[in-house]
């Protein structure tokens, strides 16, 4: 009995040794993926949507607490609608609020608060709202990747 619980646990040490071999340290992570986050937001902000490609992953998957559930054809639609109005909404990072974790060598889990700003007529003031994120980015070729969102609290 003893033998088969060392068995494992040594088993499971050596697999999470092996599972951070070759992965960023916290902060590198931390740093590439809040560098992601901006490039795709700022994509957002500029009404671009080639940053919007560029950042989903084809896989995507998006959570929305009163929408449901979008992939990643559904979420550049909605993205390309947007962008044609006058009144978009803007996005802002709360750094203060982020955290970033590595799930493995090449995912990262992203969760915080960002804070979306709109103006609906020019007569009227902007109005911005706080929301949770929970992201989880997966390296693709090199760049991260948008892979899995959950937007809640709205």
């Amino acid at each position: 009995m003893k033998k088969t619980i060392m068995g494992a646990w040594l088993l499971a040490a050596s697999g999470v040794a092996l599972a951070g071999a070759g992965a960023p340290s916290r902060e590198q992570l931390k740093a590439e993926i809040t560098a992601a986050d901006a490039r795709l937001f700022q994509g957002m902000n500029d009404g671009k949507i080639g940053p919007m490609k560029d950042g989903f992953s084809p896989r995507l998957e998006f959570y929305h607490d009163r929408t449901g559930v979008t992939n990643y054809a559904q979420n550049i639609a909605i993205f390309e609608q947007n962008f044609s109005k006058p009144n978009r909404p803007r996005r802002e990072a709360m750094p203060e609020t982020v955290e970033v974790f590595p799930a493995g060598p090449d995912h990262a889990m992203h969760i915080g608060r960002h804070r979306f700003c709109s103006k609906p007529s020019p007569a009227e003031p902007e109005g911005c709202s706080i929301y949770r994120f929970s992201m989880v980015w997966e390296r693709d070729g090199g760049q991260w990747k948008l892979l899995r969102v959950m937007s809640y609290d709205h």
